[in-house]
């Protein structure tokens, strides 16, 4: 201190030169100064929360990253994987074809299976990808959601690998439903991924009654070829689709053949007495234009070497007939496609032929047949698509050939029995 003093400016007290703060009146002594920061600083806090956003950028990236994905649609989707692109396709075709809406007619009585599947393609080549995509799967199920009213439901399995992707699916669940059930019913595919992602896959399947006719030979002429062809080309102008016809036959030898060539009518064949069934001497042709699916059982085509005993041009089910003495028994032609089952062929010189140039592929498993003593047993010139044939619990016996196979169709025959 220098011993000098002054007065206190705001309340006069004599203080030291140097003071700088009144105790008297609690007053400074010396005006502030406003300090001004440096830019520099600004700058520093810039960079500070420039780093900081970066950070967060980061971290919202790699949450990104390495969080699973849900995706969820209806019928088909793509999906990227280690840097390729798959087509996933849920469907009721044998094509994959993608189908999110599917609508089945179910008369009162009936009963219906229903396969769904899933197929899997590469996106750039379209090529099948099941294989290569199954080895990323974890794990796969099926729910189906339907009303909850419905007084038969629909019941389902879980879906089942299959050995040949490329035509049946990499997955297949089976469908199991009646006339009573109710809809529609929503399918859902839920596949986990090894890597944490979720796909699932969605379809609609619509349960459309429709009425249902049957003609019984106690109601209606059907004695004879002429009276059968006069009441099949009355169905034919009367009966609007969608109604099912349902033609129940009389167990008698019809002279003749018979053409249905309008809508579709199935067919059914009887029993009588010495156990004579329904059989036509002369050939049948069945080709109706439009769908549904028709249905030939119970019913003897016998010929007298020559001819064709059943022509199939249409999607049809056959079951339990027998075809003998013709040059061919069955013909499947025209670009549709039929399956035989249960059924005998003998002393045909062809006993049943696929020659049909369409695409359409329905049921492969020609299970249950005897193909005894023809000059070919299984003529196969075109067959549609690439679905392996199975003749599981076929009989093959005292043929000249047991399988021509001039399209190079795939064939399993391990299940059959030769003799």
């Amino acid at each position: 201190m220098t011993g000098k003093t002054r007065p206190c400016p705001h309340c006069g007290v004599s203080l030291p030169d140097d003071a700088a703060f009144c105790p008297f009146c609690a007053e400074h002594i010396r005006p502030r100064q406003t300090v001004k920061v440096p830019s520099h600083l600004w700058r520093k806090g810039l960079r500070y929360a420039a780093v900081l956003v970066a950070l967060v950028l980061l971290a919202a990236a790699i949450y990104s990253y390495v969080t699973p994905n849900v995706y969820d649609a209806w019928g088909e989707l793509t999906y990227p994987l280690d840097g390729n692109d798959y087509h996933l396709a849920v469907t009721f075709r044998n094509d994959g074809a993608p189908e999110a809406e599917y609508t089945v007619q179910t008369e009162a009585e009936g009963r219906y299976v229903r396969a769904a599947k899933l197929f899997i393609t590469h996106v750039d080549s379209g090529m099948d990808a099941g294989q290569m995509f199954n080895q990323q799967i974890d794990s796969a199920y099926v729910q189906v959601t339907q009303p909850e009213d419905s007084p038969s439901p629909v019941t389902w399995l879980q879906p089942e690998f299959q050995n040949d992707p490329a035509t049946e699916g990499l997955l297949l669940s089976v469908l199991n439903f009646t006339g009573q059930s109710r809809g529609p019913a929503e399918i859902a595919w839920t596949i986990h991924m090894k890597n944490g992602d979720t796909i699932i896959l969605r379809q609609r399947m619509h349960l459309a009654p429709v009425d249902s006719l049957h003609y019984y030979p106690e109601d209606w002429p059907m004695d004879t070829i002429e009276e059968l062809q006069a009441l099949v080309e009355q169905i034919q102008a009367e009966v609007p689709l969608p109604t099912v016809v349902h033609l129940h036959l009389p167990p008698v030898a019809y002279e003749g053949g018979l053409t249905i060539d309008g809508r579709t009518i199935n067919l059914y064949g009887s029993l009588g007495e010495h156990n004579m069934r329904t059989t036509f001497l002369g050939p049948v042709v069945y080709k109706p234009e439009k769908d549904p699916q028709g249905f030939i059982q119970y019913i003897d085509f016998q010929g007298s070497g020559t001819g064709t005993g059943l022509t199939v041009e249409a999607d049809c089910h056959v079951e339990d007939c027998g075809f003998s003495g013709w040059d061919t028994g069955l013909l499947i032609g025209g670009e549709d496609w039929a399956d035989p089952v249960g059924c005998l062929f003998e002393h045909n010189k062809v006993g049943f032929r696929f020659d049909s140039g369409g695409s359409y592929v329905n049921a492969n498993r020609f299970e249950g047949n005897a193909f005894l003593d023809n000059g070919t047993a299984v003529e196969l010139l075109r067959v549609p698509g690439d679905k392996t044939l199975y003749f599981d619990g076929c009989r093959f016996a005292g043929n000249d050939a047991d399988l021509s196979n001039p399209a190079g169709h795939p064939v399993n025959l391990s299940y059959a029995t030769f003799e």
